[in-house]
């Protein structure tokens, strides 16, 4: 995924992933909703790479979680920069139909809502 970056009114914008413009005040403001991306469809066991993209419109370093849809879930890893694409790495036991959501904090913290659902269809070999 390639990430573009724009200044517009004293705001960095954020294109293709999300967009965000207004005045930014003194207080610290939560994380917008990462974007996920990566396959739609994948074998049982097959090792699966997701990118899910961050950004923080007070340029706050944020960590990401994910939720995998299985019962299974990320641990929050170090704080990256806003405007980071960060990789995570799953695989599935089970066939199924199984929706992949990711948030993330800034260091105070103050937590972004979850992210658009990214749906993955799993089949058997």
């Amino acid at each position: 995924m390639s990430i573009r970056r724009a200044w517009r009114a004293g705001v960095l914008v954020l294109l293709g992933a999300c967009e965000m413009a207004g005045p930014l005040g003194g207080e610290n403001h939560r994380p917008w909703s990462p974007a996920v991306s990566g396959p739609s469809a994948a074998l049982v066991g097959e090792r699966l790479e997701f990118s899910v993209v961050v950004f923080d419109p007070d340029g706050d370093r944020v960590r990401v979680f994910v939720a995998w849809g299985d019962g299974d879930t990320s641990d929050y890893g170090e704080f990256v920069f806003s405007g980071a694409e960060v990789i995570f790495e799953h695989s599935y036991r089970e066939p199924g139909t199984f929706s992949i959501s990711a948030r993330c904090h800034d260091l105070e913290p103050k937590f972004s809502d979850w992210s658009r659902p990214r749906a993955v269809s799993v089949t058997r070999p």
